[in-house]
């Protein structure tokens, strides 16, 4: 069954869609000033994936893990203004992904939402201060765990060669 965000959406055949953002996007002011138009639904879990960093952060598909993300209602000027920033389809690529939002939406316990996924899988470096800064802040401002965010990031600064 379709779902539609409101009666107007349904006449004009608009398609809700969601959005799963694990990196810089979780940043509620960086998404407010790219997509002025997107809902912040709150903190979810995608179960079966794991946030890596490729410079930029990433996720990779692993058996067994779970990763906190922000759930996002997003129009398509939302989605097209993610795409241009996030490099589609050269950069990342999208995959549909089932995410457990922490209350319920629309009585609904698994949303299917889109995410980014990066083309190219090569080794793991750290981001930048000023990207992690990003993370943190979007983080604690949707209650998801820094700690295991920056523990993350610390252990590819330490096992980066020439770290002394």
């Amino acid at each position: 069954m379709a779902q539609f965000c409101c009666k107007e959406c349904k006449r004009n055949k608009r398609m809700k869609r969601y959005y799963f953002a694990y990196g810089m996007n979780t940043n509620i002011g960086e998404m407010s000033s790219r997509c002025p138009e997107a809902v912040n639904l709150g903190c979810c879990t995608l179960k079966g994936f794991e946030l890596k960093f490729r410079l930029h952060a990433d996720i990779d598909q692993v058996a067994g893990t779970e990763m906190e993300g922000v759930l996002w209602d997003i129009t398509e000027d939302c989605e097209r203004a993610l795409d241009r920033l996030e490099g589609y389809p050269y950069y990342y690529d999208k995959v549909e992904v089932v995410v457990n939002p922490s209350k319920p939406i629309n009585n609904m316990s698994h949303i299917v939402a889109m995410a980014y996924i990066m083309n190219s899988k090569g080794l793991e470096e750290a981001p930048s201060t000023g990207y992690e800064d990003c993370l943190i802040e979007g983080y604690t401002a949707n209650g998801l765990d820094v700690d295991k965010l920056t523990t993350k990031i610390d252990s590819l600064i330490i096992n980066q060669i020439g770290y002394v």
